[in-house]
């Protein structure tokens, strides 16, 4: 009798199959949700590949290891599931290993598998062994979880702790180095288990503290709802937004958190404004979704939130207990998976009375309107284009409901002051700040969204040409994306600093380069701006064209050093914010 796992030879009540390594593993990962490999095709993945293909898994061979791993994280943010990235025999294995810092830092899960050369090479003594490295140790320093697999007989509990180790606490990655022979060999199995038989699923919060936040945020004087980057990781918009409206309070969102709420929403306030450090400074009761209150949010103690701090009670939202108090202390922790415990705060608050209309909710949003229109007004007008304007202009080419990824140093900056967010997704690595991740973030959040919402990637110069020659393997898969340049034949921020400390600048600027032209060389559509009127309907022919598409817009280089970007002194406030810290 065959199943669709292989031959079943039936043990008593056991059934027993008869299946390959790859056939078996690619079962266990689709057991996990797992419905994309980021993997080059090669000889030491092939039964894995053969069998992913048989079971209807989408296979991205991305034209690096490491945006392969960027794109299993941009997925991960846009469905909550974390995907596989696997690399080849020795250098595949080794290109892994620096997006496996990133995604330690940014706190996403994803399964990193890498070919090794058979136990044999891997446990004798001998120097100039072809494609070998002993890559275990600095996976080890950078994952939450590591083995190898050097028999059939222990894949099924490698990857399901893998699974457990990856999804546990603060999320992270893992990493599973297995012997390429297994590509060859077959073995008996027993039946699959589903993930709740070995696994904790994410749990709510205990109803104790959940009365117990219920009653603090009833008895408040003055709310302020905080959502993080876990908002998305959670897919949780929804229901965040539910309870900001049930609330009727100021909202704020972290740098990862953008997006968690649009910023078009009345009850949205920017961080950094006046407003939002009005709204703190009254805040009686501050409550924070998913958010670890990183540096850039000055640990959530420092400059605007010391303010009345004293006097202000903190409920947390977060998922691991070992994260609670940490970057600052806080009155009720409601640990558990954020979408949870934001559907049992709700339930919680809808059966008593209304809340009141924050007070001075309406007037710190027209305040912020305000300040954002003057900000928007005074950007510098230059013979060539600010960066700032780019922003503003192409905001009103990209479709509202557009994914949004950034890469690059000011090009963050720039957007974030200038660049509207409409839409509840949004992706940047706001811990580890690394750049070249965009172009594979965009791409994961294409083959999650199956192509059906646009991506805008807004991106440096200096970005892009980490992992440029992704943008074809966006071409191959024929994704909705767009890349738009901001272009100022330099690494920005560096420029700044040497303008500054040394009077020029030392290998941070430069050459000519026409993406716009590489774009069409890969099979894209790629078209050049260097006129500020010509940027909104160029992001619209974009857009319009169908096809994976770079606007590269030449931006002034002197604005680097000459005209700061809006909010610079907030935006850096973490150089010098931490008694503690040394200020690097």
């Amino acid at each position: 009798m065959m199943n669709r796992y292989g031959d079943d030879k039936g043990v008593g009540s056991r059934r027993v199959m008869k299946m390959s390594f790859g056939e078996r593993l690619i079962a266990l990962l689709k057991e996990e949700g797992v419905s994309a490999l980021y993997s080059q095709g090669d000889l030491s993945m092939k039964d894995i590949q053969k069998h992913a293909e048989l079971e209807g898994l989408k296979i991205i061979g991305p034209r690096h290891e490491a945006s392969g791993v960027f794109m299993a994280m941009g997925h991960y943010v846009l469905t909550g599931k974390p995907q596989v990235a696997l690399g080849a025999i020795g250098p595949g294995q080794a290109n892994l290993l620096p997006a496996a810092v990133t995604a330690a830092q940014e706190h996403i899960p994803v399964i990193l598998m890498g070919a090794r050369r058979h136990g044999r090479v891997d446990r004798s003594i001998r120097r100039g062994r072809w494609l070998y490295a002993p890559l275990m140790p600095m996976f080890d320093a950078v994952c939450k979880f590591t083995a190898k697999v050097d028999s059939l007989d222990v894949l099924d509990e490698v990857v399901r702790e893998a699974f457990r180790q990856a999804l546990s606490g603060t999320p992270g990655p893992v990493y599973i180095e297995y012997d390429y022979k297994l590509n060859e060999i077959s073995a008996d199995f027993s039946d699959l288990l589903p993930p709740a038989r070995y696994r904790a699923l994410p749990q709510p919060a205990p109803q104790s503290s959940i009365s117990q936040a219920a009653d603090l945020l009833r008895a408040a004087k003055s709310i302020v709802l905080l959502g993080g980057e876990r908002v998305h990781h959670s897919r949780a918009h929804e229901a965040f937004a539910r309870l900001a409206r049930l609330l009727k309070c100021p909202v704020l969102t972290t740098y990862g958190g953008t997006g968690a709420l649009p910023e078009t929403d009345e009850q949205w306030l920017m961080y950094m404004s006046r407003a939002g450090q009005q709204a703190l400074a009254d805040a009686d009761v501050l409550l924070a979704a998913g958010t670890c209150f990183p540096e850039l949010a000055n640990y959530g103690r420092l400059r605007h939130f010391s303010a009345n701090d004293k006097h202000r009670q903190v409920i947390v939202i977060e998922p691991d207990a070992a994260a609670v108090g940490v970057n600052r202390p806080v009155d009720i922790a409601l640990v558990g998976a954020v979408d949870l415990v934001l559907e049992q705060l709700i339930a919680a608050l809808a059966g008593g009375p209304a809340f009141a209309p924050h007070r001075q909710l309406p007037a710190w949003r027209q305040d912020y309107l305000r300040e954002r229109q003057a900000m928007l007004d005074g950007l510098p007008r230059t013979n060539r284009i600010y960066p700032g304007r780019l922003m503003a202009e192409a905001r009103k080419a990209v479709p509202e409901d557009a994914i949004i990824v950034v890469d690059g140093g000011l090009t963050m900056l720039y957007q974030h002051a200038c660049f509207q967010k409409t839409s509840t997704d949004f992706l940047y690595t706001a811990n580890f700040s690394h750049l070249g991740t965009g172009l594979g973030l965009a791409i994961g959040a294409g083959i999650a969204t199956q192509g059906r919402r646009p991506i805008c990637l807004l991106s440096g110069d200096g970005a892009l040409g980490f992992h440029l020659m992704d943008f074809e393997t966006a071409v191959r898969h024929k994704l909705p994306l767009v890349v738009i340049l901001n272009d100022d034949q330099a690494l920005g921020a560096e420029m700044a600093q040497h303008m500054e400390h040394i009077g020029h600048q030392i290998e941070v600027a430069f050459g000519p380069v026409r993406y716009s032209d590489i774009a069409i060389a890969m099979g894209g559509f790629g078209v050049y701006v260097d006129k500020l009127e010509d940027i909104v309907p160029a992001v619209r022919q974009a857009f319009a064209s169908g096809r994976p598409a770079i606007v590269h817009v030449a931006t002034d280089q002197d604005a680097s050093y000459a005209y700061m970007p809006p909010y610079i002194e907030e935006l850096v406030s973490w150089l010098e914010a931490d008694p503690t810290s040394d200020g690097a």
